[in-house]
């Protein structure tokens, strides 16, 4: 049981030290866009990233928890690889569709289509990964992400640096992320896979996973939906602030994935053996583990916020600084929904998993007009906030009972 534990918190550490790296790069891109090319530009990318990313993941299908949950190897890797295909085809023919209708100039279309090829290839990437993690290339991942981090980075910032052109930045982001693809991690891959694939294996996963896809489109949506609003109420130069701020909740709910992820084979097991006081131990550690990151974080804020943000941005944005302690809050409670939304996927109970993340996003988006008209930029995240929690509790219960229902039966 130690040396399990043991090497849990390796490969904890190699997937959170990669995946933190590779998204503050990306985070960084979002600071560095604003140096380089204004807070229009900002915004752009903003809009630009908010939208793609429902299309991504689509294109992911929820697929990377039930991967690591197929604890009894059900599904062939080229059952998984036939379906990343498929999904990937229709994620970018609803992308092409909605783009068609949406009111936006070229320049921010053209961001979008050359974007949504970088996040293709992010997908891939999350692919390549769910297979690394199931031969226990666990250090691969975290080199892979490194390696992907600094080059999209150097990349976006010289060119836009040296062009002043945001959507060639973004094409030469693209080939970028796509190089490494192919000269690290397929020739890490190239022998290990097994891709024999059945096609009534890969239509069962289509139905299976639709769920989680469902599920998965959530949080893009919430992020879409409040810069949507908050664009069409101040514009694009205001969301660019907005942007630069709330952008904490998304390196934040993705550091959080990135260990929820890890911990989805082991919950499986632990419930499968009926071994429900474990299970009740990870999940009071997380929540503590949470709370004291949102302490530490908040008083980080009022510490040294203004300074930081103040370096990474100029001084116009001390004006919005008001938004950055909600926007701690938020990212915590986000993360607290979505480990329990994992421990529920790591029972297979994905249909609740659903259901009880989409009921906050409904209520959010009715609410949230209403909130950011009376409270202004705060009245997104006071939406936000109020909806999480909702799900938080419909979420807790659920597991609640179906912990007791299992320890009943033991």
């Amino acid at each position: 049981m130690l040396e399990s534990n043991l090497k849990v918190k390796n490969n904890i550490i190699y997937n959170t030290i990669g995946t933190f790296f590779y998204f503050f790069c990306q985070w960084a891109i979002t600071v560095l866009v604003v140096k380089l090319g204004g807070y229009s530009n900002g915004g752009i990318l903003s809009i630009t990233i908010s939208m793609t990313n429902i299309f991504y993941m689509i294109s992911m299908y929820g697929v990377r928890s039930f991967q690591v949950s197929d604890i009894k190897n059900r599904y062939k890797d080229g059952d998984y690889l036939l379906l990343r295909i498929i999904t990937s085809a229709i994620s970018f023919v609803f992308f092409g569709v909605t783009l068609f209708y949406l009111d936006y100039n070229k320049e921010i279309q053209l961001c979008m289509i050359i974007y949504m090829f970088f996040k293709l290839g992010e997908s891939i990437t999350d692919l390549n990964f769910g297979f690394f993690q199931r031969y226990n290339f666990y250090r691969e991942i975290g080199l892979s992400y490194i390696l992907k981090g600094i080059l999209t980075l150097i990349v976006f910032c010289l060119t836009l640096y040296f062009s002043k052109n945001l959507v060639l930045t973004l094409f030469l982001e693209t080939l970028a992320l796509w190089f490494l693809i192919i000269v690290y991690d397929l020739k890490i891959l190239k022998n290990k896979l097994n891709l024999k694939m059945k096609t009534y294996k890969v239509i069962f996963l289509l139905k299976i996973c639709f769920s989680l896809m469902l599920y998965t489109l959530i949080l893009p949506y919430l992020n879409f939906i409040t810069r949507y609003q908050v664009e069409k109420f101040f514009g694009t130069e205001e969301l660019g602030y907005y942007s630069a701020i709330t952008m904490v909740i998304v390196v934040i709910s993705t550091l959080f994935g990135s260990i929820f992820i890890i911990i989805i084979p082991k919950i499986s097991y632990l419930y499968k053996d009926k071994n429900i006081n474990e299970i009740i131990k990870i999940i009071l550690k997380i929540n503590l583990a949470i709370f004291v990151f949102t302490i530490i974080s908040i008083i980080g804020a009022i510490l040294l916020g203004n300074i930081v943000f103040s370096i990474l941005f100029t001084d116009s944005i001390q004006k919005y600084m008001y938004l950055l302690i909600p926007t701690i809050i938020t990212s915590s409670i986000l993360g607290i929904l979505n480990y329990l939304s994992t421990i529920l996927i790591s029972f297979h109970d994905l249909k609740f998993v659903l259901i009880a993340n989409l009921i906050p996003a409904i209520l959010c988006t009715f609410i949230l007009k209403t909130s950011i008209t009376q409270y202004g930029m705060l009245g997104s995240l006071y939406s936000l906030i109020i909806s999480l929690l909702l799900g938080i509790l419909i979420v807790g219960v659920r597991i609640y009972f179906l912990l007791k229902k299992r320890m009943t039966h033991a």
